[in-house]
């Protein structure tokens, strides 16, 4: 085993679901490079024992850590793998996502640790019912004034630098639990970070019903409608992303009633 300093961290944030866990990190273990490092923070589980989980992997580059009492929620425990991590490229990870074998050296090969960057990426979408999966179909441009409008980075396909988030201002905001990762792009885009979509699929994010955009649709909508205003986001009406969009983007936004409702504008219907 490789013992050279990583060249990339990745973040995971975890509580229970050890089976799935146990798959993201065979997935960096399955990595073409052998410098990496995944940190995974655990989220005060209750069911699962993910110390011991990581600890049978008998590998160093996986280090584990539990939130204390007064941390709690996803934003933290990114947070805490930010400031754990020994690496200035880090990678998004969660732990029921799965990386491709290439994608942290990909990750060496485009993100400078001197320059501010966020990279995206496709996705491969899967679930228990469909394990081979399919691409997401759609891979919008960056355009900042579309992205004050509609988060259209793949979160679980991205990777950025500590210069970017030292640009943004910090982490990820402890007070969100949703839209957290909307916050900190906004946040990037505004400091002048670099931002690129790759059009690449880097890692298969699974899809299950226990999702955050699925069972928690109406929290998700008040928690992006909370980012738009510490933001400074004017109101507006949703057409305008056409302006902005590629047309899959624009057609899936403005004609999927559930699309529409999370991401419309409380404000300007009151207009």
């Amino acid at each position: 085993m490789n013992t050279d300093p990583p060249l990339v961290s990745f973040l995971v944030p975890a509580r229970d679901r050890a089976s799935e866990l146990k798959v993201a990190l065979a997935s960096c273990l399955s990595q073409s490079i052998e410098a990496w490092e995944a940190v995974v923070v655990d989220d005060h589980s209750q069911t699962d024992d993910l110390e011991a989980l990581v600890a049978s992997f008998t590998d160093s580059r996986l280090r584990y850590y539990r939130l204390p009492d007064a941390l709690r929620g996803v934003s933290d425990a990114r947070n805490t793998a930010l400031e754990q991590a020994h690496s200035d490229r880090l990678i998004t990870l969660d732990s029921d996502d799965i990386n491709h074998p290439h994608r942290a050296a990909r990750c060496v090969e485009l993100l400078d640790p001197d320059l501010p960057i966020l990279i995206y990426t496709r996705v491969q979408l899967f679930s228990s019912n469909r394990p081979s999966g399919r691409p997401k179909p759609v891979l919008q441009p960056f355009s900042a004034p579309l992205l004050r409008m509609v988060n259209f980075i793949t979160n679980p396909g991205t990777a950025f630098t500590l210069r970017a988030i030292e640009s943004a201002g910090g982490g990820f905001c402890s007070d969100l639990s949703l839209a957290e990762d909307y916050d900190l792009y906004l946040r990037m885009a505004q400091a002048g970070v670099q931002i690129q979509a790759v059009d690449e699929v880097h890692v298969s994010y699974r899809k299950h019903a226990q999702a955050a955009t699925t069972a928690r649709s109406d929290e998700l909508h008040e928690a992006i409608m909370m980012v738009r205003k510490r933001n400074n986001i004017a109101p507006f009406p949703l057409e305008a992303i056409e302006k902005h969009a590629i047309a899959e983007l624009s057609q899936n936004v403005l004609h999927q009633n559930d699309q529409r409702a999370l991401w419309s504008d409380d404000r300007w219907r009151r207009q």
